[in-house]
Formats: C-alpha cells, sequence, structure tokens
C-alpha cells in the first residue's frame, strides 16, 4: 500500500481488505509448501464435499479451516447448521426476487 497510496488517501476499509488479502494468499502458499499432497482431491464416497471446513471454535472473522477426515462432531455439526442457514437465506431471497418479478410483470 505505501506504492499504491503512498499519501494514504484510501479509506481504511481497503486497507482492511489488502490486509485480509495477503492473509489468503499467505495461507494458500504456506498449505501448498507444509502440505503439498493435499491438491484439492474429491472425497472417494462424498465427491460433493471440500477438502477442509471450518472448526466449531473458529472465530468469525478469522476460522480456522481443518481437513475433512480432522473434523470432530462438533465441527460436522457446526458446518451443517452453517450451510443450512445459508441455503435458507439463499432461498428466501430467491422467493423474494420471484415474487418481485412477478409483480413487475404484472
Amino acid at each position: 500500500m505505501t506504492e499504491l497510496d503512498p499519501d494514504r488517501e484510501a479509506p481504511p476499509l481497503v486497507y482492511l481488505g489488502c490486509h485480509l488479502e495477503l492473509r489468503q494468499i499467505a495461507r494458500e502458499f504456506c498449505r501448498k509448501r507444509f502440505e503439498p499432497e493435499d491438491d484439492g482431491e474429491a472425497h472417494d464416497l462424498f465427491p460433493d464435499l471440500q477438502a477442509r471446513y471450518p472448526t466449531a471454535r473458529s472465530s468469525k472473522d478469522d476460522p480456522e479451516y481443518v481437513k475433512l477426515e480432522c473434523l470432530n462432531r462438533d465441527d460436522i455439526a457446526f458446518n451443517v447448521n452453517r450451510l443450512r442457514s445459508e441455503a435458507a437465506h439463499k432461498l428466501a431471497h430467491a422467493d423474494a426476487l420471484e415474487e418481485y418479478g412477478e409483480l413487475r410483470a404484472a
């Protein structure tokens, strides 16, 4: 940011976004360096599952991801609830958009 914005004129959120992106790049670099065998292959029996999921004890701002086979019962329940909640919000959004489209067409 010292090269992109030497006078620090950008809003604070720009700096926060850059910081978060840098952390993501560092995570990816470390994962490739220290766990090269993890190339994101699908699970044999459950190909729709991700290779990693956040733990139940993770903070919302900085989640701790672990490999699928390292998840405990609480972690699995946490992720199932999280995914179902996200799905419910998406369905509500889809319903609202559909209703908007129908009213607009009328």
